[in-house]
């Protein structure tokens, strides 16, 4: 079974290894390009931005290895009607990686961070989704729009 944690700065190299296998499956990455700059450029950002609480990511382990995550990131948008806090919630970075597929990884880190979310004056949590990943996310009552899924 897997074992489910937020992540920390300890698993900042597994972290950017994920994204780019994520960025490499949805085509973003072609080939054996070299990825020296985007992984240093992933490395500063999660650097700052983790322990700043900017950017949050929860992760899978079995074994002490890491073998699926998902981010979030807040940000505040001036109030509307039905978010007069205007805070948001968005959700990124979710990848199990090959071998762990259809086990309940990815709906149990959504799970995690639903709650977590939740818990704060976000009033609206939504992401993009790729076709494969869009039935995990309807199981969670998010629904699609126009570019986006969200929870309403």
């Amino acid at each position: 079974m897997f074992n489910l944690r937020q992540a920390n700065l300890q698993d900042l190299e597994a972290l950017i290894e994920l994204r780019l296998e994520l960025l490499r499956e949805a085509g973003e990455i072609k080939g054996d390009s070299d990825t020296t700059n985007l992984a240093e450029a992933t490395r500063k950002y999660l650097g700052e931005k983790m322990p700043s609480g900017e950017f949050l990511a929860w992760v899978a382990e079995v074994d002490s290895q890491i073998i699926a995550t998902t981010g979030l990131v807040f940000f505040q948008r001036p109030p509307y009607n039905v978010n007069l806090s205007g805070l948001e919630a968005y959700i990124m970075n979710s990848y199990t990686i090959p071998m762990w597929p259809g086990q309940g990884i990815a709906t149990a880190l959504l799970k995690e961070i639903i709650s977590f979310v939740r818990a704060t004056e976000a009033k609206r949590l939504w992401l993009h989704a790729t076709e494969d990943g869009k039935r995990v996310y309807e199981k969670l009552s998010f629904v699609s729009t126009a570019k986006e899924m969200e929870i309403v």
